[in-house]
């Protein structure tokens, strides 16, 4: 299936020369599969990926942020943007016009940078079987024109990340039996992301990997300024091993006047123009309170609806075997069991 276009696509040239950076862990993984790996849109560290800022909504869809019925109405628009990026997978690569320690400390530290053009890129996705779209990231929302559509934001970011230069290819893959109404709650109130009570199919992977011709792809391959010299090692046998057209050679960041990487991590706020990416969040704890919060919650639902939970949180729990299942999954698992079990206890049907 042939690349699709999208509204408000742009691209470089044709021979452009494009670069993945890679740490070292990512870089054996592509070697050692000849995979490339698409992460899924929700997953990334910013948490506005593929959503427009508020601001923006607001204004494009006509909306009082006072009003309280167009509050409802805003969320009702963003939550269901939020599980639609869900369908896409992105995987980055970054136009290349000079290398910066930023983004060799962002993203390859002690990795490479995989090198190869936006036409080689093109005909990578051009066998694959889903929807595939490839295209230069654009920054801001001037671009965007007052208009709303997922494939122009799933293509934006905000301006803070412009240093990037990314160019995105992702594909969609859509649920099938994705309701679309993950953002409703319980009480049916109206939230701007999906909610942990109404977990997705069990079936959403976190990520899509699909099979290329790596000689095809890969030009060369330059080492981080940063890399240690048994990583170089290994970069090298695998480089060479792969039988690629040239070796691997070092960054030409590297020299006596370069600092360490724990020298240009102390004096980021110096030396760097790109700000640091926000900490993906974490599994936490939920607290006691937050726990009878959900049972109270769900003692006001049916018992067909909160059977329906049940299922779908045991599925996201047991998806991965040989893993333990996150914390808030299992905490929510225990308490949807606790409350039926209550029900069964006070002789009512929970079927």
């Amino acid at each position: 299936m042939s690349i699709k276009p999208y509204p408000n696509h742009l691209g470089p040239a044709e021979d452009a020369v494009i670069w993945r950076f890679l740490d070292l862990r990512k870089f054996r993984d592509l070697m050692a599969s000849e995979e490339l790996y698409f992460r899924r849109a929700d997953l990334y560290p910013d948490e506005s990926e593929g959503l427009p800022t508020e601001q923006y909504a607001l204004r494009v869809l006509g909306l009082n942020p006072y009003d309280i019925n167009d509050r409802a109405s805003l969320n009702n628009h963003l939550g269901s943007l939020a599980q639609h990026r869900e369908s896409y997978y992105l995987c980055c690569w970054h136009l290349y016009r000079e290398e910066t320690l930023d983004m060799w400390e962002q993203y390859g530290h002690d990795g490479v940078a995989v090198c190869s053009r936006y036409d080689l890129l093109r005909s990578a996705l051009d066998g694959l079987l889903e929807d595939a779209h490839l295209g230069l990231v654009r920054y801001g929302t001037d671009h965007l024109a007052n208009t709303f559509n997922a494939l122009e934001f799933i293509t934006t970011k905000q301006l803070r990340y412009a240093a990037d230069q990314e160019v995105r290819a992702l594909i969609a893959v859509y649920d099938p039996l994705a309701s679309g109404s993950r953002h409703i709650g319980l009480d049916n109130s109206v939230h701007p992301v999906p909610l942990p009570v109404n977990p997705r199919h069990a079936w959403v992977p976190d990520c899509k990997r699909r099979r290329i011709d790596l000689r095809d792809l890969v030009r060369s391959v330059v080492i981080s300024p940063w890399a240690e010299p048994d990583a170089v090692e290994e970069i090298n046998l695998w480089v060479q091993r792969k039988g690629y057209p040239s070796s691997a050679h070092r960054s030409g960041l590297m020299g006596e006047h370069t600092p360490t990487l724990a020298e240009f991590r102390e004096y980021r706020h110096i030396a760097s123009k790109r700000p640091p990416e926000p900490a993906a969040p974490e599994d936490r704890e939920l607290s006691r309170e937050e726990l009878q919060h959900l049972y109270d919650l769900l003692s006001t639902v049916p018992p067909s609806r909160v059977r329906f939970l049940y299922r779908q949180r045991w599925e996201a729990c047991r998806i991965c075997p040989g893993t333990l299942p996150r914390l808030g999954d299992a905490q929510y698992l225990e308490t949807t069991l606790r409350l039926l079990h209550d029900w069964k206890r006070q002789k009512i049907d929970v079927g």
